[in-house]
């Protein structure tokens, strides 16, 4: 991980550059991350995180490397997306405390957008890569938040950094989509790094007797034999696509139910 000064003001700061080997793993100043809001969106603002604008997070000492600007759930879809639990749970049965978790934290914006609609409520981040986990750290101890993070595999620590068994759990599924993303098929959630199905079994291993809502982040175009095959593994489900004013790149949610009825 490394900071130094971009010779690539002329350059066109779009996905292929941020995600290249030269430039993936860079810490990013604020004209870097404006710049790619602008030459990929048209809005300089488009990395909103911490529920900020790049200058305000930036200016209160957040930083964050070259992929997270496409990696990150930003606050427009973050905030749908709490949005949309808050309301499932509305749903659950009884009163009881509510525990999300995420097991590729990332820069923690995704989880942090959902705790920002369930008051109370508590999270546990998993992430693996050391550099963004100092990171991620280091940021959202500025902001306060009510996350525990944890350097790790969640396969490895889940059962060992868990919420209460009197818990209803949120468990945020957005792993790396990979070679996942066809241009035709659309989203293969067999094939996103780990499979979803193999991640649902994981914490079902763990979490198998409370109820628990897992949230996969999912495209606008699903691969339909596998997508089947996820719903399939839940009581109840749920599937929503939001408009971001990003075309093309339209994301959503399967909501999944086990454990209450609806």
């Amino acid at each position: 991980m490394e900071t130094r000064a971009s010779p690539h003001l002329d350059r066109n700061y779009n996905r292929d550059f941020l995600l290249s080997a030269e430039k993936r793993n860079q810490l990013i100043e604020l004209w870097e991350v404006e710049k790619y809001g602008r030459d990929s969106f048209g809005d300089p603002d488009h990395v909103h995180l911490y529920g900020m604008t790049p200058k305000e997070w930036y200016g209160r000492g957040v930083r964050i490397l070259a992929r997270t600007c496409l990696e990150a759930v930003k606050d427009s879809l973050g905030n749908k997306i709490g949005a949309d639990i808050a309301e499932a749970l509305a749903s659950a049965p009884g009163n009881q405390p509510v525990g999300v978790v995420d097991p590729f934290a990332g820069s923690c914006n995704g989880l942090i957008a959902i705790l920002r609609h369930l008051p109370g409520a508590k999270g546990i981040g998993f992430e693996l890569e050391s550099a963004v986990f100092g990171l991620t750290k280091r940021n959202i101890a500025h902001l306060k938040v009510p996350i525990e993070l944890v350097l790790g595999s969640y396969k490895d620590l889940v059962g060992l950094r868990g919420h209460p068994a009197d818990h209803i759990v949120v468990v945020f599924l957005a792993p790396p989509w990979g070679d996942a993303l066809h241009p035709v098929t659309g989203l293969h959630l067999d094939r996103t790094k780990p499979p979803i199905l193999e991640i649902v079994r994981d914490f079902e291993q763990v979490y198998g007797s409370q109820p628990v809502l897992y949230v996969t982040e999912i495209h606008e175009v699903n691969e339909p034999i596998a997508l089947k095959t996820v719903e399939a593994a839940f009581d109840w489900t749920d599937l929503r696509i939001y408009d971001v004013n990003v075309p093309g790149l339209q994301h959503g949610i399967l909501l999944g139910a086990c454990r209450w009825d609806f």
